[in-house]
């Protein structure tokens, strides 16, 4: 009977042909949206960039303009500024952005 299934192998006016239809059907319109939205579960990428502190101007406005600037994308967002010291005690900025 499962080959039967697997194989569609009913006449197509059968009760057989109509049950498994409705079935079909069944599970179209009442499968959860959920199952197959995959968008939030997506991991939003994100990069680094990292510049030296005398190159640009910590405000948040300025900021907001230099990353853009620098990585050419006009919808660039800050996600973290974190402010570094190398090994030479210059300081550097690294900002996350997506």
């Amino acid at each position: 009977m499962i080959k039967d299934i697997i194989l569609w192998r009913y006449e197509r006016a059968s009760w057989q042909w109509d049950l498994l239809c409705f079935l079909i059907i069944l599970f179209i319109f009442l499968t959860p949206k959920a199952w197959f939205d995959k968008r939030d579960r997506l991991a939003t990428q994100t990069s680094r960039l990292i510049v030296k502190a005398k190159d640009f101007s910590p405000d948040p406005n300025n900021l907001k303009k230099f990353v853009r600037e620098e990585t050419g994308n006009p919808n660039a967002e800050i996600v973290e500024l974190k402010e570094r010291t190398d090994a030479n005690g210059e300081v550097l900025y690294e900002i996350e952005i997506r």
